[in-house]
């Protein structure tokens, strides 16, 4: 008997997808040192900066993990670490000019691909998909999950 594919399959083939697409266009951007992995940093930072530790539990990483982005983000110049003003023994994380410039990049990458599947699916089919997809990530269909996860902190439009 044909089973269909796992539907955990098709959203991760779809994800990679769409991190394909925001690599290649974040690179002919100019910017070949930046991937999709480095995604969370950009979608999660506030404009005035944001702790390590607050980007961290909002991608649902390790501080460790994000270290290591913000790390590599800081040695190419996207980011810059500063003094806490309201706690000197703690550092912001803050996108530099070159950062910003990444986030206008991922923008229009992350538009075109959007546009392109309103022509391939349709309109209407991209916002009933992207309502399902909401309603998973927030737990709707869950059976498993001690907690919904959460798109609050991601700029999820």
């Amino acid at each position: 008997m044909d089973r269909p594919a796992p539907l955990g399959n098709l959203l991760s083939a779809a994800a990679r997808t769409l991190a394909a697409e925001l690599d290649a266009g974040i690179a002919a951007a100019g910017f070949e040192d930046v991937r999709a992995a480095h995604a969370p940093v950009f979608q999660l930072i506030e404009p005035s900066g944001t702790r390590l530790t607050v980007l961290a539990d909002r991608a649902g990483m390790t501080k460790q993990a994000m270290g290591e982005l913000v790390r590599h983000l800081d040695r190419q110049g996207y980011v810059e670490l500063t003094g806490d003003p309201d706690d000197r023994r703690a550092k912001l994380v803050r996108l530099t000019k070159r950062g910003w410039a990444v986030v206008d990049a991922g923008v229009a990458v992350i538009e075109h691909f959007d546009q392109h599947l309103d022509e391939i699916v349709g309109a209407d089919e991209v916002t009933r998909l992207r309502r399902t997809l909401l309603r998973i990530i927030d737990g709707a269909a869950s059976t498993y999950a001690n907690k919904p996860q959460t798109t609050a902190a991601m700029r999820v439009e």
